[in-house]
């Protein structure tokens, strides 16, 4: 199964669209889901997969270009690189990278340490709820 194929963009999370896609595409080079030498969908077919921008996905694809996770060949399409130990946190733990990216984000926003903590409980007291009432 294609590693994107279950991946929703979330419009209320008040997160730029392109940045999902950037988060989304690091997280699964970093979980192994995509390794070394894969080839990522075009800019193209992953916009309309997504029904989004070509200019979105292409925004998000010149990010993870210039830090390392990709790299694009010129009529052949764009991969995973090698990046090293420098571009990935050095853990084989999904969710502790997942919780790397989330504190980041969080940061980029201007949030404080207080502010992430109080989302991240807030998130997981309501995430709670809406699988005891399932």
């Amino acid at each position: 199964m294609e590693p994107l194929a279950s991946f929703e963009l979330d419009y209320g999370s008040g997160l730029p669209v392109w940045i999902q896609v950037k988060n989304r595409l690091a997280f699964l080079i970093a979980s192994g889901k995509y390794v070394v030498g894969d080839r990522l969908p075009t800019v193209r077919a992953l916009a309309v997969s997504l029904d989004i921008s070509y200019n979105t996905v292409n925004r998000a694809y010149m990010d993870l270009e210039r830090e390392g996770y990709i790299s694009t060949r010129q009529g052949r399409g764009t991969f995973v690189s090698d990046i090293g130990k420098n571009a990935l946190p050095v853990t084989n733990d999904a969710s502790i990278i997942l919780a790397d990216e989330l504190i980041q984000a969080g940061i980029n926003a201007g949030m404080n340490d207080e502010d992430i903590i109080r989302l991240v409980e807030e998130r997981l007291k309501e995430k709670r709820n809406s699988n005891a009432k399932s």
